[in-house]
Order: structure tokens, then C-alpha cells, then sequence
């Protein structure tokens, strides 16, 4: 022990004795305090000693006084351990490289015509099940919950051939979409089976048919965006125009023109006319961007323009897609 820390205590032992011997020289009054406790004496002594010890000790390694203290046991009252946070889910760009997606595209059975869905799709570089025109694996698929269960991220529908798609198929799109997937429709002939079970997806999705668009001079193919700031005209494709038609039905059924339903919050996407925003429609986006209707046949326009807007179709789903898992 340090010369320093022998002052004190001598010093200390002093006191002590000088007050044992005052109390020992005058009789205290009986009304006083009780008389001097050797013992509780000694025991306090021993007390003020380990606190001078400690501090003694922290003085030789540099700590403060407080920091020697804190260093004593002190009894700790138990809690509870946090609950475990919920894994995260990765970044839109990487989820989207591992999306479930399935695709119905019926032009697969056609030789004369190249596919524009599935090279949208190969172009962004995803995987996705691909069933061509086989409407019975297309139900299966549908059906079938999507990949270990946990659903379509995305189902595209996509029917030009004027074949196919129809009635029951709707109330399975219909119940993907109450289940969370996303879902692109591409739907020519809502003025046959707009009254159907298509009627399921249309009421949803807040749009109705407004008249069927048929033989029309090739001018009359050029298609308007509405709702510009809309993100699903600028990502990851900006500036697309559909002003450049094929000619690809021409003279034929070009398909149909929607109307938004009272109410609605539908968002307009494109169609004839850029003053009638809320009728003369050939897309839609809906149910919080999750569900795209297109009533325009994809092959009516150039081929490169009309992969790109197919490419936002299906970003813009998916985004939706992943926005809505991460809030259920």
C-alpha cells in the first residue's frame, strides 16, 4: 500500500479515537444518544477502508473514482430478451431476379409471328414458367399456388390469337388477385364476354366496357398515354410512344375501348384520345398498380416500342407486387 493511502487511514484512526475519548470523558444526559458501539465502530471502519482501497486502486490505473465504483457487483434486474426481428426482405432489384412468374402467351402457336411477351421477359433477364398456348397447364399452374406454395408474384395473360382465355380462367385470375398476385391481362373481346366472368376482374379492377373497336383506318390505331407522371410510362423504359402501328389487324378487330366505372381509381394508361381520359381507354392500371388490363392487340405496333411497354407492364407489377408482400 502507498505511502499516500497510510496517511490517510492514520488519520482516520485519530478521529476515530478522539471522539471514543471525549465520549468516555463526559457522561452523556440520559435523553442523548445512545452511547459509542465498538463494534459498529469497527465494522464502518472497515467499510470507509475498502472505499479508500478503491479508490486508491483506481487512482493508480488512471480511473476515476466513479468508473471504480461502477466496477463493484451491483444486483441486476432481469429482462426480458427482444424478440427476434423478422428477416428482411432483400432490395426490389435482387427479389425481382427470383420473382414466380407465369406466363400464358397464345401467340407461342402461331409460326408466322415472333413472341413479344417472352422476349420482354428474357429481355430483362427473368425467369418465369413458361406454358405457350396450353390452355390445361395454364389452369394447373394457376391453380397450383406457384412454387413451394407461396404463390404468383405475377401471371400474364396475355391473349391476341382471338382464342382461348375465357370464362372459368377469369375466376382464377380473379382469385389470385384477392390472393396478392399481380396480374397482366391482355383481353381483345370484352364486347362477347364482358358480361361473363370476366366481370369478376373488370368490377375489381373499377373499369367497364365502353364500345368495341373494330375496322378502323390505320390512323386511327395511334393510342395517347394518359396519366404521363405515372411511373409505369418512365421505368425502366422512358419516352415509349404506340404511334407506330403495324397494321398487323387491320381490317379486322382491333379489340376494345374501356370506360372507368363511377368512382373508380383506375388509373388510365393509354388509349384513342388524350381529352377523354376516362373513356376511348385501351389500358388500365388498377388495384394499386397490381393488375394492368390491355385491350389493344401487342402485335398492332412496332416491335421494338411495344416490348419496351410490355418491359414497364411487367416492372411496374412486380414493383406493386413487391410493395404489397412487404406490408403483408
Amino acid at each position: 500500500m502507498s505511502p499516500r493511502f497510510d496517511k490517510k487511514m492514520l488519520f482516520l484512526l485519530f478521529g476515530l479515537l478522539f471522539v471514543f475519548a471525549c465520549s468516555l470523558g463526559t457522561p452523556a444526559p440520559v435523553s442523548e444518544a445512545p452511547a459509542f458501539d465498538a463494534t459498529k465502530a469497527s465494522l464502518e471502519l472497515e467499510a470507509t477502508a475498502m472505499v479508500l482501497q478503491l479508490t486508491q486502486v483506481a487512482i493508480e490505473n488512471n480511473q476515476s473514482a466513479p468508473a471504480a465504483a461502477a466496477a463493484t457487483p451491483v444486483p441486476q434486474q432481469a429482462t426480458a430478451a427482444p424478440s427476434p426481428a423478422s428477416p428482411a426482405m432483400p432490395n426490389f432489384d435482387k427479389w425481382i431476379k427470383s420473382a414466380n412468374i407465369l406466363l400464358f402467351e397464345d401467340m407461342a402457336g402461331s409460326v408466322r409471328v415472333r413472341r413479344y411477351i417472352s422476349q420482354a421477359l428474357d429481355g430483362m433477364g427473368l425467369t418465369y414458367t413458361d406454358v405457350g398456348d396450353a390452355l390445361g397447364n395454364y389452369k394447373n399452374e394457376i391453380n397450383s399456388g406457384g412454387p413451394g406454395g407461396n404463390g404468383w408474384d405475377l401471371i400474364i395473360s396475355g391473349k391476341e390469337l382471338r382464342t382461348g382465355v375465357q370464362g372459368e380462367f377469369y375466376v382464377y385470375l380473379n382469385a389470385a388477385i384477392n390472393d396478392g398476385s399481380s396480374v397482366i391481362i391482355e383481353e381483345w373481346d370484352m364486347d362477347s364476354i364482358g358480361a361473363g366472368k370476366i366481370s369478376r376482374v373488370m368490377s375489381q379492377c373499377g373499369v367497364e366496357f365502353h364500345r368495341d373497336w373494330i375496322q378502323k383506318p390505320i390512323e386511327d390505331h395511334l393510342l395517347v398515354p394518359h396519366s404521363s407522371d405515372h411511373r409505369i410510362h418512365h421505368k425502366p423504359n422512358d419516352g415509349i410512344a404506340l404511334t407506330n402501328p403495324s397494321g398487323f389487324w387491320l381490317g379486322t378487330d382491333l379489340g376494345d375501348l374501356m370506360q372507368l366505372s363511377p368512382g373508380s381509381d383506375a388509373v388510365p394508361i393509354w388509349g384513342l384520345f388524350k381529352s377523354t381520359p376516362n373513356n376511348y381507354l385501351t389500358a388500365v392500371s388498377c388495384v394499386d398498380d397490381r393488375v394492368i388490363i390491355q385491350t389493344y392487340s401487342t402485335h398492332s405496333y412496332g416491335e421494338s416500342r411495344v416490348i419496351q411497354m410490355w418491359e414497364n407492364y411487367i416492372y411496374n407489377t412486380l414493383r406493386a407486387r413487391y410493395d404489397y408482400l412487404a406490408t403483408h
